[in-house]
This record gives C-alpha cells, sequence and structure tokens, in this order.
C-alpha cells in the first residue's frame, strides 16, 4: 500500500522570514556598500537557476523539441500537443499584455487592473477553450495533479477506460477524460 505524506510549513517559518526582512532594513548602510552589478548578478544567477522549475519555462521549450522527445511531465502525458501550446499561447499573451501595460507610462497605472483581470480570465474564458482536467494538469497543485493521476491510473485498471462511450459518474465528476 502506498502511502503519502503531505507536511505544511509552520506558521514560523513564515513568521521568521518576515522578521528577517525587516532585520535586513536595519543594514541598509552595509547593502549600499555592493556595487549593483553585484545584485543583478545575484538576481540574474536566482532567476536563472530557478528556469527549470517553472512549468511555463518547461512548456515553451516543447516548442523547440519533436513531440516524441517531450519530457516525461503530467500534461505530456495525458493531453493532446495542440492543447497545450494553446495555453502557452495564452499565457504568453497574457505576460505580452501584462508587460506592455507595465512599460508604457501614460496606462501604466492600469497596472493592478491588469493582473486583476487574469483572475476572471482563468476562471471564465480558459474553461471555454479547456476542460477541467485539463486545467488541473496545466496549473493545478502539485497534490491535485498527483490525485488526479491517481485516479485515472486507478480507472484505466478498472477497465472503465476501454475506449467505449460509457463513462463511469464518479470519472466524470472527477473531470477524468479518456487522453
Amino acid at each position: 500500500m502506498e502511502r503519502s505524506l503531505m507536511f505544511k510549513r509552520p506558521c514560523l517559518a513564515l513568521f521568521f522570514s518576515h522578521i528577517m526582512v525587516g532585520l535586513s532594513l536595519l543594514v541598509l548602510e552595509i547593502l549600499q556598500l555592493l556595487p549593483m552589478p553585484v545584485l543583478y548578478g545575484v538576481f540574474l544567477f536566482m532567476g536563472l537557476s530557478s528556469l527549470p522549475a517553472m512549468q511555463f519555462w518547461n512548456r515553451l521549450l516543447l516548442w523547440l523539441q519533436q513531440s516524441s522527445k517531450y519530457p516525461d511531465f503530467a500534461f505530456t502525458r495525458y493531453m493532446e500537443k495542440k492543447k497545450i501550446h494553446l495555453y502557452t499561447i495564452f499565457q504568453l499573451l497574457f505576460f505580452g499584455l501584462v508587460f506592455l501595460v507595465q512599460n508604457i507610462s501614460a496606462i501604466s497605472i492600469i497596472f493592478p487592473l491588469m493582473t486583476l483581470l487574469c483572475i476572471p480570465v482563468r476562471l471564465y474564458l480558459l474553461p471555454r477553450f479547456f476542460e477541467g482536467w485539463e486545467m488541473c494538469l496545466m496549473d493545478g497543485d502539485d497534490v491535485e495533479i498527483d490525485e488526479w493521476i491517481v485516479r485515472k491510473e486507478r480507472s484505466m485498471k478498472s477497465g472503465l477506460f476501454s475506449g467505449e462511450d460509457s463513462k463511469d459518474s464518479e470519472l466524470e465528476d472527477a473531470g477524468i477524460e479518456d487522453a
């Protein structure tokens, strides 16, 4: 029997991280002695080292690969590649719009509204193009994705995905379809 444990970060960790940020204000004079290129280099390194863990970056790289060479992600295993690329195009479009609004000084005042606009787009526009299970695989929490995969594999083992049109009501409720 396979058992997974989920650990929750204690509230004290968040409290102490905020305390450390607050204490950094006390050493601003020392931080100002650091040259700006050093700080830029540190932030650039932090950004570049986190790229492989970003799903958006991995999906952008899929455009440069053959579909037979795709890495083994949950969304590449269960979704059509055109749906994956469509979702990436939506994200690129909204990233471009937010970036454009931020960098044009005449309209940059609506930047918070652009970021807020992403919520109704996610809730109301994207479900018109993607099924619920596809949205789960594309932007779901890791725990949600793992639960979906377990249900999908369990239903495939029980013979519910035999290619017939009859679907079990539990699978429909879970948003699991034959991919």
